[in-house]
């Protein structure tokens, strides 16, 4: 599931971007005469000035990483819109030395007007390779200090209070053999780490702060690159691994598409699809104003509940419900346009987009009184 931090980063970039160019300072805590710390401090300014949200070879990453991974800076990727390096200001705050394995923390802000607005406090590290300092990322470093146990076709990593759910695990792997069997897709291994709280989560992926942390903790998810991180739902979040599996292999479909087809097969938020539909009906009664002729435009209902995932799920149920899987598999293959998604809801359902709005608010009635 995508944070709100996408849509905050993206506003602040379109205000604030244009009004600085990237630097880095240092708190007055680090040690530029220890030659080390030096070399480590000129690795990371080096890195920062050689493009490194672009996908290269870059000589400032070591090589284990970069042959293992096409995405090697794991904090890069999948966070923020565009990326992490999209130009903030970045303030070290400290260089720290473990036998030879260096932590860099930098945090990425500005100041606008006296306010300050920090996008984030990262951990980057260091050590030698081949006599030479290079970056490593801070994930595999830190699950080191988690419990890992492979259950069928899932890695899991997990922080040592959780009891692990041997049962839940096997749920999950009938869960990924149903699916993959049903779109004709072929199972494969991914890693899982699960937790209770998110931000859990970031600290082992390298974040002690980002701009989306705080509020309710609640069940979250994402996943990416064969790695789901989730809270709030142990060892059977299936919604993100729905993603992690089918989503390569179905390319030409529309966003509402994939995400209706998680929830609808995997919920959202740690509640089904029938959930949503419940309360999202009752939320449109108080809103008789929402009009879902143009539904691709509406986001975030709230913390809980996201159109796109509650409506395109409502949307793929109904596509099943006519012609099962293989009617599914065609849906899936109908364009990532918008256009292309209303068409393939008037071509499957023969629903006209100018109909749409009475045709979703009674749908989501009818589910809502089962």
């Amino acid at each position: 599931m995508k944070h709100i931090i996408y849509v905050v980063t993206f506003l602040f970039v379109c205000l604030c971007t244009t009004s600085f160019s990237q630097k880095i300072t240092y708190n007055y805590l680090v040690d530029s005469s220890n030659i080390d710390t030096k070399k480590v401090m000129t690795l990371f300014e080096n890195y920062i000035h050689s493009k490194p949200d672009s996908l290269y070879d870059n000589p400032y990453w070591n090589n284990e990483e970069k042959k293992q991974y096409k995405n090697f800076d794991f904090l890069a990727r999948g966070e923020f819109y565009p990326s992490l390096y999209m130009g903030f200001p970045i303030h070290v705050l400290s260089i720290k030395s473990n036998h030879g394995l260096y932590e860099i923390k930098a945090q990425f802000s500005n100041c606008e007007n006296g306010t300050p607005y920090i996008l984030c406090i990262a951990n980057f590290y260091a050590k030698k390779e081949n006599e030479e300092y290079r970056l490593y990322n801070a994930l595999p470093i830190n699950r080191q200090q988690w419990l890992n146990i492979k259950v069928g076709w899932v890695n899991y990593y997990y922080p040592p209070y959780h009891k692990f759910d041997t049962l839940k695990a096997q749920k999950m792997n009938l869960f990924i053999i149903e699916t993959c069997k049903n779109l004709g897709v072929e199972p494969t291994s991914f890693t899982y780490y699960m937790s209770n709280d998110f931000d859990e989560i970031q600290r082992l992926r390298g974040f002690d702060y980002w701009i989306g942390m705080g509020g309710e903790i609640k069940p979250t998810g994402r996943g990416g690159n064969n790695e789901v991180f989730c809270s709030g739902m142990g060892e059977n979040y299936f919604h993100e691994p729905y993603h992690v599996l089918i989503g390569p292999h179905y390319l030409n479909q529309h966003w509402w598409t994939s995400e209706g087809m998680a929830t609808y097969l995997g919920g959202s938020r740690g509640y089904s699809l029938e959930w949503h539909l419940k309360r999202m009906n009752t939320y449109l009664k108080s809103n008789p104003n929402i009009n879902f002729n143009n539904m691709l435009s509406l986001r975030t209902m709230d913390e809980y509940s996201d159109y796109r995932y509650v409506i395109g799920g409502l949307i793929a149920k109904r596509i099943y419900e006519k012609g099962g899987w293989n009617l599914i598999k065609e849906f899936m293959n109908t364009g990532n346009s918008d256009e292309d998604y209303y068409k393939a809801i008037e071509k499957y359902l023969g629903v006209k987009r100018a109909d749409l709005n009475e045709y979703i608010r009674k749908q989501i009635e009818i589910e809502a009184n089962k």
